[in-house]
C-alpha cells in the first residue's frame, strides 16, 4: 500500500485518499462534488441533548454554538443500529447523524483522523458506518505477574475507544486487594477498589463497559498454595496430569461444595460493587484436577460434567442475586456438547480458542442451536512468546469474527494472556489489537502494511517510521522456523518447556537446524533496523520492547540449536545474563507495577541458566 503521508508533515498528500487511512475502515464512503475547508476553530451546533455527555471527552476540541451556521452539526437520528453513524460533508458544513452519544463519539474520531491527516481542504464525502459485530470486547490478563500501571491502562482504554471496542475485562485471580486476604496479594501490586472505580468511570466516559472478571472455580492456585485456604482445595496436597503436563504441590481447583460457594460469595460481596456493569465473567475454565480429590466419589457417581454443571448453577445463583448476568468460559461445557441443553438460559458461555484451526464453527453451531446467548474468544497469540505469532493470530481472529457473524453470536472477546511469567513485550499486543478491531467492526481483512501503518499512526504518532510493520515482522519468526506448537513460540518453548528432558524430541518434530538458523538470520536483519523516537514516548518504549523481544528470541533459538547440535555453541556469561535481566526489569516498569516482577525475573533467570555457559 502506498504511504499517503508526507514524510515531512505527516499530512495527507492527496485529498481523495481519505479512505486509505481511516481506521477501522468505514463500511461505505462516497465522494461528493465540491470541497470543504477545515476551519481553524471548530464549533458544533445541535438541537439534541447528548452534547453535554460528549463534549468533555470529544477527541476534537469543539466549541458549543447556538448558531446554525456552525461548521459541524450533530443530529440525532435512528439509523437501525445503536452504534451506527452517518457523516455528510458538504462545502458548507459537516453533519453527523447518530442515534446516541456513543455513536457520535465514533464519528468524531473519524473526523479527527481526517482533519489531522489532511491539508486544509478535503473532498466532500458521505460515510455510512456500523459494526459487523455487536460485542467487541478486549480482555487483558492482569494476574500473571504483570499488573499494568494506571497510566498504562488509561492509555490502553483511550486506544480501545479509537478502535471502537465497546468493552474491556481485566482478568483477575488474586490481583484485587481483598480486605481480609492480604496474604494472597501483598507481593503483587493489586488493584484497589478505588482504582477499579476510577477505571470504571474512565471507561464509562468513553462509552466502554468495564465488565468484572474473577475466576471462581479453577485457576485458584494463587490462593490454594497458602495454608489458610488449602481446606477449600479439591486436591490440597497437589496433583499431576499429563495433558497439558503439570505437576503441582498445591491445588488449583476449589471443592465443588457449599463451603466453596460461601467463600466465593464473600469475594463477590467486596469485588462486584466497584463495577457499574450488569455483566460478570466468572471464569470456571480448566478445573484441571476436578474428580481427583475431594469430589472423586461424586464424579464417579454422577460424572464430572454433571458435578461441574451443578456447581455452575450454584455460582449462577450468587451472580443473579446481585442483579448481574453471568458469562463463563465454555471449555468444560463443550467437552460434552449435549450438556448445552441443560444449561440455564441466563448463563452465557464464551467459546475460547487461540489456534488457526480452532473448531469455532462446530462449537458455535452447538450453542446457537440451543438458543443460548454466547460469544467467541480468539486470542492475540502473544503469550508464551517474545515475538507474537502473526500467522496464527491472523487465521484465528478471522475465523472467530466470521463465525460470530455467521451464527449470530453476541460478538467476540479478544483475549491476551500472560501465562508462565508474562515475559512477552507489551508492544507485541498492538498489531493483533488493530487486526481484531478491524475485523470486529468492518468484517473485512487488511494487509500487513495497512495494519502496521495504522499502528504507527494511532499508537506511535509517527506514520513514517515503520515500527508497526517491524512488530509484525518480528511476529513472523515462527513462520520462518516452521514452528507450530499451540500456545508457544519456538524461542520461548526452548527456554521454558515444562519437560526439558523431552525438549530435543519436541524440537525435532517441529523444526530443523536449517530453519532455526534462518530464524537467527531473520532476527539479525530485524536487529539492524534502529528506529528512533523521542525519549519517554510510547514509540520509544515500544522500540525498547521490540529489541528486547529480538534479544530473548535469539537466545531461545540459540539454545534450541545447541541442544540438537551440541558442537554448535553460543556461550553466555553471567554478566551478559545480569545485564539482560536488568534491561528486562527496566522495560517492565515502563508500563507495569513492581509487584509480580520478582516472579517473572526468577523464571527468566532460571531459564537463562540452562543455556550454554562461557
Amino acid at each position: 500500500m502506498r504511504n499517503p503521508f508526507s514524510q515531512e508533515t505527516g499530512k495527507l498528500i492527496v485529498s481523495s485518499d481519505l479512505a486509505t487511512f481511516l481506521f477501522p475502515t468505514p463500511s461505505e464512503i462516497k465522494y461528493q462534488e465540491g470541497t470543504f475547508k477545515i476551519p481553524t476553530e471548530l464549533s458544533v451546533y445541535s438541537e439534541d441533548d447528548f452534547l453535554g455527555d460528549l463534549l468533555p471527552f470529544s477527541p476534537l476540541l469543539l466549541n458549543l454554538s447556538n448558531e446554525p451556521s456552525a461548521p459541524i452539526h450533530l443530529v440525532r437520528q435512528n439509523l437501525g443500529h445503536k452504534e451506527a453513524f452517518r457523516i455528510l460533508c458538504s462545502p458548507e458544513k459537516i453533519t453527523v447523524f447518530t442515534p446516541c452519544a456513543k455513536a457520535a463519539l465514533f464519528a468524531l474520531h473519524v473526523l479527527k483522523q481526517i482533519f489531522e491527516s489532511s491539508e486544509d481542504i478535503i473532498p466532500c464525502f458521505e460515510i455510512n458506518d456500523r459494526p459487523a459485530l455487536r460485542r467487541r470486547a478486549f480482555m487483558l490478563d492482569v494476574s500473571r505477574c504483570k499488573v499494568p500501571s494506571m497510566d498504562s491502562l488509561f492509555e490502553l482504554i483511550d486506544l480501545l475507544s479509537i478502535l471502537r471496542f465497546n468493552e474491556i475485562q481485566l482478568y483477575i485471580e488474586h490481583t484485587f486487594a481483598f480486605q481480609n486476604h492480604q496474604t494472597i496479594w501483598e507481593e503483587f501490586s493489586p488493584f484497589t477498589g478505588e482504582e477499579i472505580r476510577q477505571i470504571d468511570n474512565y471507561c464509562k466516559q468513553r462509552f466502554i463497559e468495564l465488565v468484572p472478571n474473577l475466576n471462581s472455580f479453577g485457576h485458584f492456585e494463587r490462593w490454594l498454595c497458602h495454608e489458610p485456604y488449602k481446606k477449600l482445595a479439591e486436591c490440597p496436597d497437589g496433583f499431576h496430569r499429563d495433558e497439558p503436563f503439570m505437576v503441582r504441590d498445591h491445588g488449583s481447583v476449589l471443592k465443588p461444595n457449599q463451603e466453596s460457594l460461601d467463600f466465593i460469595d464473600s469475594l463477590y460481596e467486596e469485588y462486584l460493587p466497584n463495577f457499574s456493569s450488569s455483566k460478570f465473567n466468572v471464569g470456571l475454565d480448566e478445573p484441571w484436577e476436578l474428580g481427583q480429590g475431594w469430589s472423586q466419589p461424586m464424579v464417579k457417581s454422577k460424572g464430572k460434567h454433571t458435578v461441574y454443571l451443578d456447581h455452575l448453577k450454584g455460582i449462577l445463583g450468587l451472580v443473579e442475586k446481585r442483579g448481574k448476568s453471568m458469562e463463563f468460559w465454555a471449555d468444560v461445557l463443550l467437552e460434552k456438547p449435549e450438556n448445552a441443553q441443560n444449561l440455564p438460559s441466563s448463563a452465557s458461555p464464551v467459546i475460547w480458542g487461540y489456534e488457526a484451526d480452532h473448531p469455532f464453527e462446530e462449537q458455535a453451531k452447538t450453542l446457537a442451536s440451543c438458543g443460548l446467548k454466547y460469544s467467541l474468544a480468539p486470542g492475540t497469540a502473544t503469550w508464551r512468546s517474545f515475538s507474537g505469532r502473526w500467522d496464527t493470530v491472523r487465521q484465528n481472529l478471522s475465523a472467530a469474527c466470521d463465525i460470530a457473524a455467521k451464527y449470530q453470536a453476541e460478538g467476540v472477546v479478544l483475549t491476551t494472556w500472560g501465562d508462565c511469567g508474562n515475559h512477552q513485550p507489551w508492544a507485541t499486543l498492538y498489531p493483533p489489537l488493530f487486526l481484531g478491531a478491524q475485523l470486529a467492526w468492518n468484517g473485512r481483512n487488511m494487509s500487513d502494511d495497512q495494519i502496521g501503518s495504522a499502528v504507527d499512526h494511532f499508537v506511535f504518532h509517527s506514520p513514517a517510521i515503520g515500527l508497526g510493520k517491524e512488530l509484525i515482522n518480528l511476529a513472523k519468526l515462527d513462520q520462518i522456523t516452521g514452528f507450530n506448537l499451540p500456545n508457544n513460540s519456538l524461542p520461548w518453548f526452548a527456554l521454558f518447556s515444562a519437560q526439558p528432558e523431552k525438549l530435543p524430541e519436541h524440537l525435532t518434530e517441529q523444526t530443523t537446524i536449517g530453519q532455526m538458523k534462518q530464524g537467527l538470520d531473520w532476527l539479525d536483519e530485524l536487529d539492524r533496523k534502529y528506529l528512533s523516537f523521542e525519549k519517554d514516548t510510547c514509540g520509544n518504549h515500544a522500540e525498547k520492547e521490540r529489541r528486547l523481544g529480538i534479544q530473548l528470541s535469539r537466545i531461545g533459538i540459540q539454545h534450541a540449536i545447541s541442544l540438537l547440535q551440541p558442537n554448535t555453541q553460543f556461550p553466555r556469561t553471567d554478566k551478559m545474563d545480569q545485564e539482560l535481566v536488568q534491561e528486562f526489569q527496566n522495560i517492565w516498569l515502563l508500563r507495569a507495577r513492581r509487584g509480580g516482577l520478582h516472579e517473572a525475573v526468577d523464571l527468566l533467570e532460571k531459564a537463562l541458566q540452562k543455556t550454554n555457559r562461557a
